[in-house]
């Protein structure tokens, strides 16, 4: 850990915010409004706290793990193409600013793994799937089941490269490579922030990898959601959590 830093207009949201000056975590952000969990407690409550999701409706997401610092563990299950999500509710929205920051690392062998974490306009596709289809993520061939969405993604089964995805509006998706791969047991803090035009901004571990312009639709209400599954074969992969923070301004 680095020092404590503090930055006014910190990644460009008018606010405040006190950062880790060698992981850039979030420490302090003064957003009037926010959500921020370390999973610290012996449970979580899925009812209360996140909504636990697989793609026949049953909370089956996974819980609370023992570790230090607190852990939340998603597990995909061995089948292909069966959902595990955990999401907030639906109350963010570009409009309001609205960013969110997580740390993760995936834990078993991760060929097959897909995954997508940030804000959609849906805890659940109707089509009872992730965000974004099951597809090579690239721009040339990503596709997207939610009509606005703005988040992280890999498909590792045809690359393990993470991309920066959006959708507006049930448009054409943007994707960008964002340079940096998944690595088994390596954790990386993911961040997005949206403006009030709806515009995205992606940093990895402090660093700006890629930037969409109208990305979503700026009043559209969004939640938090982290979905993931396994694209083939039987063996199940596992992605561990280790905070979510999640702010917006509050008009």
């Amino acid at each position: 850990m680095g020092k404590t830093k503090a930055k006014y207009d910190y990644q460009k949201t008018g606010r405040l915010a006190f950062f880790d000056g060698s992981t850039h975590e979030t420490l302090l952000t003064t957003h009037p409004v926010v959500l921020f969990d370390d999973f610290l407690h012996p449970a979580t409550d899925a009812t209360n706290d996140w909504t636990e999701s697989d793609d026949s409706g049953t909370s089956a997401a996974g819980d609370i793990v023992a570790g230090i610092n607190g852990l939340y563990q998603i597990d995909t299950g061995t089948d292909a193409d069966k959902f595990r999500a955990i999401s907030s509710e639906i109350c963010f929205e570009a409009a309001k600013a609205c960013g969110c920051e997580v740390r993760l690392a995936t834990t078993t062998a991760d060929a097959a793994l897909m995954l997508c974490f940030g804000f959609s306009d849906a805890k659940v596709e109707s089509t009872g799937t992730l965000a974004f289809k099951d597809a090579a993520l690239a721009a040339a061939t990503i596709d997207a089941n939610a009509d606005d969405a703005v988040m992280f993604a890999v498909r590792a089964e045809t690359s393990d490269s993470v991309y920066a995805c959006s959708v507006k509006a049930a448009g054409t998706p943007q994707s960008t490579d964002t340079g940096t791969d998944i690595v088994l047991d390596t954790y990386h803090i993911y961040r997005i922030q949206l403006d009030a035009s709806g515009n995205a901004r992606f940093f990895i571990d402090g660093a700006l990898v890629a930037e969409h312009l109208l990305a979503v639709t700026a009043t559209d209400d969004l939640c938090f959601t982290l979905q993931a599954l396994i694209t083939a074969g039987s063996t199940a992969d596992f992605v561990n959590i280790d905070y979510i923070k999640v702010w917006q301004e509050r008009s």
